[in-house]
């Protein structure tokens, strides 16, 4: 029996089968005897996750658009599917044209989260891939990793053959053609490694002996060898303004996490708040031209079908000319009855304008992140937001009709008071009665309690973390208080996971 037999009697077992036959529209299968170079961009969460994933929508359709090159898309199995593989010893295989991993001449992984660095594992063992750099032979594709968890690889510096820092525009589509010109040299894998670390942005952890950083510090830090760059700096894409952005993107089979259109309005974000590491990382600030936003919102939605746009960004509200670009947006949007939301929209740039273009056709999410309860705490972690800012903010929401706010908040920041966490509580409980005095009913609010975890690359990178039974206590606090309001819900995070991906995030080799 073929394997692809095979597989579809597999899919007859498992939960959304769509997650793995491919084939949706817009979706891009060429001839895999006709390229030169086959890259699967390997995503490690599921379907519903990865679909919902500008980067992988961006290197998608950027080295397609090379008709050497051949991009699929690999996502991690749910479990009943990953159970199904190993018993029936079929391999992971791309979406498109059903190719084995192992079968690709690069993987690369987007990582977004630490916690996803299991499912990596996971992805490489069902494709047949050794997990180790050092295992891996001639044959055997190029392992790369990329994205902000990327940002320290070395707890995963045993796994990938190179690490990518940085915008990935020009620097990716520069290791494909560099990696194919090394495989049609024939040049052993090792001198391979030293000619992709010459790229700007490319990390190869083996090309670096791990060392005790020394001075009484507990770290273990990598030292280059002969011939590997001291350091490292990330790619910045050039222009950003105008770059590249995919517009004829794949319309998933099935209902994912963002289903519709999203345009990347801007990159990085010039709040600096000290706990983000996003605004670290993708520094600096750099807004997408009003034009290319327009079009490439209207044209992609001609070509997908989609009923919703979204602009999206760390901190859309800081795009310079967002009032200009949603106006003329909603001119062209609302004739079609297709609806736009902002994604991260800071307060103090909400204005009734802004609002009533938003409702033209619909109401669509509106979340307000606070951070902090307290003006003073807000002032530490650097959140530039006040009191009366979010109140307009709320204010703006409930005129105009909105019954529903998310509200965002973490508990153990530096430097956080009791009084602070009773902050979060009068915070939510003014926010009803502003809702009560507007609505003439108490509006629902949806509460997100995370724990603060300090990341590298930020300002708090150095500060200790609260325990398991510190931030327990402060999440029952909090949720002890608010449960008083019958119209108010409280979300908080997993306590094990986020002490988890603080290990993963901070460490060493």
């Amino acid at each position: 029996m073929s394997e692809g037999k095979t597989l579809a009697r597999v899919l007859a077992r498992v939960e959304k089968p769509g997650r793995y036959v491919g084939g949706e529209w817009n979706e891009i299968r060429k001839d895999p005897s006709r390229v030169r170079t086959k890259v699967a961009l390997a995503f490690p969460d599921v379907y519903e996750i990865g679909m919902s994933y500008l980067g992988q929508k961006i290197l998608y359709g950027l080295l397609n658009r090379d008709r050497s090159v051949l991009a699929e898309r690999v996502f991690a199995p749910w479990p009943d599917l990953e159970r199904e593989l190993r018993e029936a010893a079929i391999p992971l295989a791309s979406l498109e044209n059903a190719i084995p991993l192992r079968e690709f001449d690069i993987v690369g992984f987007s990582l977004l989260y630490e916690l996803n660095y299991s499912n990596v594992l996971t992805v490489l063992d069902l494709g047949g891939i050794p997990l180790l750099a050092a295992g891996r032979g001639e044959a055997d594709p190029w392992v790369i990793a990329g994205g902000p968890a990327a940002f320290n690889p070395e707890p995963m510096a045993d796994v990938f053959d190179l690490v990518f820092l940085g915008d990935g525009e020009e620097g990716f589509p520069e290791i494909v053609a560099a990696a194919a010109d090394l495989r049609l040299r024939r040049a052993p894998r090792r001198e391979a490694l030293r000619e992709l670390a010459r790229i700007a942005g490319v990390y190869v952890p083996s090309l670096y002996r791990a060392e005790a950083a020394g001075g009484g510090s507990p770290l273990v830090v990598p030292r280059p060898l002969p011939g590997a760059p001291a350091s490292v700096r990330k790619r910045l894409v050039k222009n950003f303004a105008r770059s590249f952005f995919p517009e004829r993107i794949v319309v998933p089979s099935l209902r994912v996490v963002f289903d519709r259109v999203a345009v990347e309005a801007a990159r990085g974000c010039p709040q600096s708040c000290r706990f983000c590491q996003a605004a670290s990382l993708y520094f600096p600030h750099r807004p997408k031209d009003p034009g290319v936003i327009h079009r490439t919102a209207l044209r992609s939605l001609r070509q997908t079908g989609y009923e919703d746009a979204s602009l999206s960004a760390l901190s859309v509200g800081d795009h310079p000319e967002l009032e200009e670009v949603v106006g003329a947006l909603m001119a062209d949007l609302a004739r079609e009855k297709i609806s736009l939301s902002l994604s991260s929209l800071r307060p103090g740039r909400l204005s009734r304008e802004l609002v009533g273009n938003i409702l033209k056709v619909r109401k669509t999410g509106f979340t307000l992140v606070p951070e902090a309860g307290t003006e003073r705490l807000r002032a530490v972690i650097d959140k530039k937001l006040t009191d009366g800012e979010i109140r307009d903010a709320l204010t703006f929401a409930f005129e105009g009709g909105w019954k529903l706010v998310k509200l965002y908040f973490m508990v153990g920041l530096p430097t956080e008071t009791r009084e602070d966490l009773a902050g979060i509580v009068d915070l939510v409980r003014s926010s009803l009665d502003l809702g009560r005095s507007i609505l003439g009913s108490a509006p629902r609010i949806n509460v997100s309690v995370s724990s603060f975890i300090p990341k590298p690359h930020t300002p708090f990178q150095w500060l200790g973390m609260d325990d398991e039974a510190a931030l327990a206590e402060k999440q029952a606090f909090v949720r002890a208080e608010l449960r008083r309001f019958r119209s108010v819900e409280v979300k908080t995070s997993s306590l094990g996971a986020s002490v988890l991906e603080a290990v993963f995030s901070r460490g060493d080799r």
